[in-house]
Protein backbone atom coordinates (compact mmCIF):
# COMPACT_ATOMS: atom_id res chain seq x y z
CA UNK A 1 0.00 0.00 0.00
CA UNK A 2 2.72 2.12 1.03
CA UNK A 3 4.40 1.59 -2.56
CA UNK A 4 1.34 2.47 -4.41
CA UNK A 5 1.16 5.91 -2.65
CA UNK A 6 4.69 6.36 -3.50
CA UNK A 7 4.10 5.83 -6.83
CA UNK A 8 0.93 7.91 -7.18
CA UNK A 9 2.90 11.28 -6.29
CA UNK A 10 5.13 10.43 -8.20
CA UNK A 11 2.78 9.95 -11.13
CA UNK A 12 1.01 13.68 -10.19
CA UNK A 13 4.44 15.36 -10.06
CA UNK A 14 5.88 14.12 -12.81
CA UNK A 15 2.52 14.19 -15.31
CA UNK A 16 2.32 17.57 -13.97
CA UNK A 17 6.02 19.17 -14.51
CA UNK A 18 5.42 17.48 -18.41
CA UNK A 19 1.79 18.70 -18.78
CA UNK A 20 3.17 20.37 -21.71
CA UNK A 21 4.36 17.10 -23.56
CA UNK A 22 1.18 15.15 -23.20
CA UNK A 23 -1.20 14.47 -25.94
CA UNK A 24 -5.01 15.35 -24.81
CA UNK A 25 -5.84 11.79 -25.51
CA UNK A 26 -2.93 10.19 -23.05
CA UNK A 27 -4.10 13.05 -20.41
CA UNK A 28 -7.79 12.10 -20.64
CA UNK A 29 -6.79 7.77 -20.34
CA UNK A 30 -5.31 9.11 -16.74
CA UNK A 31 -7.63 11.46 -14.91
CA UNK A 32 -9.08 9.76 -11.87
CA UNK A 33 -11.41 11.27 -9.39
CA UNK A 34 -9.77 12.07 -5.89
CA UNK A 35 -10.63 14.22 -2.30
CA UNK A 36 -9.47 17.69 -3.05
CA UNK A 37 -5.34 17.19 -1.33
CA UNK A 38 -5.14 20.61 0.58
CA UNK A 39 -3.44 22.99 -1.99
CA UNK A 40 -4.85 25.65 -4.42
CA UNK A 41 -3.11 25.88 -7.59
CA UNK A 42 -1.85 28.99 -8.71
CA UNK A 43 -4.26 30.97 -6.39
CA UNK A 44 -3.27 34.43 -4.54
CA UNK A 45 -2.58 35.87 -1.46
CA UNK A 46 -5.63 36.32 0.46
CA UNK A 47 -6.47 39.59 1.25
CA UNK A 48 -5.34 39.33 5.58
CA UNK A 49 -8.81 38.22 7.14
CA UNK A 50 -11.11 38.82 3.94
CA UNK A 51 -12.95 35.14 4.71
CA UNK A 52 -13.18 35.40 8.39
CA UNK A 53 -15.67 32.38 8.59
CA UNK A 54 -12.99 29.81 7.36
CA UNK A 55 -11.37 27.46 9.89
CA UNK A 56 -8.51 25.19 10.00
CA UNK A 57 -9.12 21.83 11.14
CA UNK A 58 -6.67 19.03 12.63
CA UNK A 59 -6.84 15.83 14.29
CA UNK A 60 -6.59 16.75 17.76
CA UNK A 61 -6.25 19.92 20.00
CA UNK A 62 -1.93 20.15 19.10
CA UNK A 63 -2.95 21.60 15.64
CA UNK A 64 -2.12 20.42 12.33
CA UNK A 65 -3.77 21.29 9.59
CA UNK A 66 -5.55 18.74 7.36
CA UNK A 67 -9.14 20.19 6.52
CA UNK A 68 -10.64 23.78 6.10
CA UNK A 69 -13.91 24.66 7.22
CA UNK A 70 -16.45 27.63 7.60
CA UNK A 71 -18.60 29.07 10.86
CA UNK A 72 -22.17 29.09 10.62
CA UNK A 73 -22.80 30.29 14.14
CA UNK A 74 -20.88 30.56 16.96
CA UNK A 75 -21.10 26.67 18.19
CA UNK A 76 -21.02 24.91 14.75
CA UNK A 77 -18.66 24.44 11.77
CA UNK A 78 -19.23 23.14 8.44
CA UNK A 79 -17.17 21.26 6.61
CA UNK A 80 -16.52 18.08 4.63
CA UNK A 81 -17.43 14.36 5.92
CA UNK A 82 -14.33 12.73 4.19
CA UNK A 83 -12.58 15.22 6.33
CA UNK A 84 -13.82 13.41 9.88
CA UNK A 85 -12.42 10.31 11.10
CA UNK A 86 -13.51 10.71 14.89
CA UNK A 87 -14.26 14.21 15.31
CA UNK A 88 -14.14 14.24 18.95
CA UNK A 89 -11.31 15.89 20.24
CA UNK A 90 -10.66 17.30 16.77
CA UNK A 91 -9.05 21.21 17.03
CA UNK A 92 -10.43 24.09 15.48
CA UNK A 93 -9.01 27.06 14.65
CA UNK A 94 -10.49 30.71 13.77
CA UNK A 95 -9.26 34.01 12.52
CA UNK A 96 -6.18 32.34 11.22
CA UNK A 97 -4.23 34.01 8.22
CA UNK A 98 -0.59 33.11 8.03
CA UNK A 99 -1.73 29.11 8.82
CA UNK A 100 1.11 28.70 11.95
CA UNK A 101 0.65 32.21 13.96
CA UNK A 102 -1.59 31.89 16.08
CA UNK A 103 -1.70 35.34 18.12
CA UNK A 104 -4.79 37.48 19.65
CA UNK A 105 -7.10 37.56 16.61
CA UNK A 106 -6.82 33.47 16.55
CA UNK A 107 -9.02 31.31 18.54
CA UNK A 108 -8.68 27.76 19.32
CA UNK A 109 -11.22 25.26 20.23
CA UNK A 110 -12.03 21.67 20.73
CA UNK A 111 -14.75 19.77 19.06
CA UNK A 112 -17.36 18.01 21.62
CA UNK A 113 -20.06 16.80 18.98
CA UNK A 114 -19.78 16.05 15.45
CA UNK A 115 -22.29 14.25 12.79
CA UNK A 116 -21.07 12.97 9.20
CA UNK A 117 -23.86 12.81 7.19
CA UNK A 118 -25.79 9.30 7.60
CA UNK A 119 -25.80 8.70 3.91
CA UNK A 120 -22.26 9.86 3.26
CA UNK A 121 -20.58 5.78 1.58
CA UNK A 122 -17.24 7.00 2.84
CA UNK A 123 -15.36 7.70 -0.79
CA UNK A 124 -15.46 10.20 -3.22
CA UNK A 125 -19.25 10.77 -4.21
CA UNK A 126 -22.34 12.50 -2.55
CA UNK A 127 -23.38 13.73 0.70
CA UNK A 128 -19.39 14.69 1.75
CA UNK A 129 -21.14 17.11 4.35
CA UNK A 130 -20.45 17.41 8.31
CA UNK A 131 -20.99 19.08 11.08
CA UNK A 132 -18.84 19.92 14.08
CA UNK A 133 -19.90 21.19 17.89
CA UNK A 134 -17.69 23.33 19.75
CA UNK A 135 -17.01 22.92 23.26
CA UNK A 136 -16.55 26.48 23.52
CA UNK A 137 -18.45 29.40 21.54
CA UNK A 138 -16.87 31.34 19.38
CA UNK A 139 -16.68 34.97 19.82
CA UNK A 140 -17.62 36.92 16.74
CA UNK A 141 -14.95 39.86 16.01
CA UNK A 142 -13.05 41.65 12.97
CA UNK A 143 -11.73 38.50 12.60
CA UNK A 144 -13.66 35.82 13.60
CA UNK A 145 -17.67 35.85 11.86
CA UNK A 146 -20.25 33.46 10.55
CA UNK A 147 -20.90 32.86 7.05
CA UNK A 148 -24.12 33.28 5.76
CA UNK A 149 -26.00 30.02 4.44
CA UNK A 150 -28.11 29.78 1.08
CA UNK A 151 -31.85 29.39 0.94
CA UNK A 152 -32.84 25.64 0.34
CA UNK A 153 -32.35 24.38 -2.93
CA UNK A 154 -31.29 27.57 -4.02
CA UNK A 155 -28.97 27.40 -7.62
CA UNK A 156 -26.51 29.79 -7.63
CA UNK A 157 -24.87 31.00 -10.83
CA UNK A 158 -21.65 33.82 -11.98
CA UNK A 159 -18.19 34.64 -10.05
CA UNK A 160 -17.50 32.71 -6.84
CA UNK A 161 -14.59 32.59 -4.73
CA UNK A 162 -12.28 29.83 -3.16
CA UNK A 163 -10.36 30.33 -0.11
CA UNK A 164 -7.92 27.74 1.63
CA UNK A 165 -4.45 26.96 2.94
CA UNK A 166 -2.40 26.01 -0.42
CA UNK A 167 0.32 26.67 -2.84
CA UNK A 168 1.10 28.32 -6.21
CA UNK A 169 2.25 25.40 -8.02
CA UNK A 170 0.91 22.09 -8.86
CA UNK A 171 3.91 20.90 -8.42
CA UNK A 172 4.89 21.49 -4.61
CA UNK A 173 3.58 19.54 -2.32
CA UNK A 174 4.09 22.15 0.41
CA UNK A 175 0.97 23.94 1.76
CA UNK A 176 1.59 27.79 1.67
CA UNK A 177 1.37 29.63 5.35
CA UNK A 178 -1.19 32.02 3.45
CA UNK A 179 -4.28 32.05 3.31
CA UNK A 180 -4.63 31.61 -0.56
CA UNK A 181 -7.64 32.53 -2.79
CA UNK A 182 -8.73 31.59 -6.32
CA UNK A 183 -12.02 33.20 -8.58
CA UNK A 184 -13.80 30.72 -10.67
CA UNK A 185 -17.53 30.67 -12.23
CA UNK A 186 -19.75 28.30 -11.26
CA UNK A 187 -21.20 26.08 -14.08
CA UNK A 188 -24.63 24.68 -14.57
CA UNK A 189 -25.12 21.41 -13.49
CA UNK A 190 -26.05 19.88 -16.85
CA UNK A 191 -23.10 21.37 -18.53
CA UNK A 192 -20.76 19.92 -15.96
CA UNK A 193 -22.44 16.28 -16.18
CA UNK A 194 -21.89 16.48 -20.12
CA UNK A 195 -17.77 17.85 -19.55
CA UNK A 196 -17.00 15.33 -17.36
CA UNK A 197 -16.30 11.31 -17.73
CA UNK A 198 -18.95 9.61 -17.86
CA UNK A 199 -18.79 7.03 -14.99
CA UNK A 200 -18.04 9.96 -12.59
CA UNK A 201 -19.79 10.16 -9.36
CA UNK A 202 -21.75 13.42 -9.87
CA UNK A 203 -24.67 14.08 -7.83
CA UNK A 204 -27.24 16.26 -8.16
CA UNK A 205 -26.41 17.80 -4.48
CA UNK A 206 -23.16 19.03 -6.02
CA UNK A 207 -22.46 22.29 -7.24
CA UNK A 208 -19.50 22.25 -9.81
CA UNK A 209 -17.00 25.48 -10.70
CA UNK A 210 -14.32 26.20 -13.28
CA UNK A 211 -11.61 28.20 -13.96
CA UNK A 212 -12.48 28.92 -17.46
CA UNK A 213 -9.11 27.10 -18.92
CA UNK A 214 -6.69 29.38 -17.01
CA UNK A 215 -4.62 26.99 -15.97
CA UNK A 216 -5.69 28.15 -12.35
CA UNK A 217 -7.09 24.99 -10.49
CA UNK A 218 -10.37 24.67 -7.86
CA UNK A 219 -9.82 20.93 -7.82
CA UNK A 220 -6.86 20.97 -5.07
CA UNK A 221 -8.53 23.47 -2.66
CA UNK A 222 -8.44 22.49 1.01
CA UNK A 223 -10.87 19.76 1.70
CA UNK A 224 -13.74 21.34 3.69
CA UNK A 225 -13.06 24.46 2.41
CA UNK A 226 -15.33 27.36 1.75
CA UNK A 227 -16.90 28.09 -1.93
CA UNK A 228 -18.41 31.42 -1.40
CA UNK A 229 -20.60 34.16 -3.26
CA UNK A 230 -19.31 37.97 -2.08
CA UNK A 231 -21.54 40.46 -2.45
CA UNK A 232 -19.65 43.99 -2.38
CA UNK A 233 -22.92 46.03 -1.38
CA UNK A 234 -23.37 44.02 1.31
CA UNK A 235 -20.02 43.15 2.94
CA UNK A 236 -20.53 39.86 3.41
CA UNK A 237 -20.41 36.07 1.94
CA UNK A 238 -23.13 33.48 1.36
CA UNK A 239 -21.47 29.88 1.47
CA UNK A 240 -22.31 27.76 -2.01
CA UNK A 241 -20.22 25.13 -1.22
CA UNK A 242 -17.82 22.49 0.38
CA UNK A 243 -14.70 21.59 -1.03
CA UNK A 244 -14.99 17.74 -1.74
CA UNK A 245 -13.31 16.49 -5.05
CA UNK A 246 -11.93 17.05 -8.13
CA UNK A 247 -9.97 14.76 -10.76
CA UNK A 248 -6.23 14.52 -10.80
CA UNK A 249 -3.98 15.79 -11.72
CA UNK A 250 -5.22 18.81 -11.65
CA UNK A 251 -3.15 21.11 -13.80
CA UNK A 252 -3.68 18.75 -16.66
CA UNK A 253 -7.54 17.77 -16.29
CA UNK A 254 -9.11 21.19 -16.83
CA UNK A 255 -11.88 19.94 -15.64
CA UNK A 256 -14.87 21.42 -13.18
CA UNK A 257 -14.30 20.83 -9.45
CA UNK A 258 -17.17 19.61 -7.51
CA UNK A 259 -18.36 20.82 -4.28
CA UNK A 260 -21.25 19.77 -1.93
CA UNK A 261 -24.31 21.92 -2.68
CA UNK A 262 -24.79 23.29 0.83
CA UNK A 263 -28.17 24.97 -0.19
CA UNK A 264 -29.26 20.83 -0.60
CA UNK A 265 -28.66 20.37 2.96
CA UNK A 266 -29.93 22.99 4.79
CA UNK A 267 -32.99 21.10 6.53
CA UNK A 268 -30.16 18.61 7.34
CA UNK A 269 -28.33 21.02 9.20
CA UNK A 270 -30.91 22.25 11.19
CA UNK A 271 -32.00 18.67 11.95
CA UNK A 272 -28.38 17.77 13.02
CA UNK A 273 -28.85 21.25 15.19
CA UNK A 274 -32.21 20.46 16.94
CA UNK A 275 -31.60 16.99 17.53
CA UNK A 276 -28.06 18.15 19.71
CA UNK A 277 -29.76 20.62 21.39
CA UNK A 278 -33.01 18.02 22.63
CA UNK A 279 -30.36 15.36 23.56
CA UNK A 280 -28.90 17.89 26.41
Amino acid sequence: MKSFVILCVLFVAVATANAGHLPSSTVAQRLIPSFATGYIIKGEDAEPHSAPYIVSLSRTAKHSHICGGSIINKNWVLTAAHCISNPVGMGVVAGLHKRTNFDEKTQSRVVDYGVVHEQYGGGVGPYDIAMLHVSQPFEFTEWVKPVALPAPEEIHDGETHLYGWGQPKSYVFTAASTLQTVTTQIVEYNKCKATLPADAPLHETNVCSDSLQQSISACNGDSGGPLVKEFADKGDAELIGIVSWGYIPCGLAQMPSIYTRVSAYIPWIANVQNSYYKSL
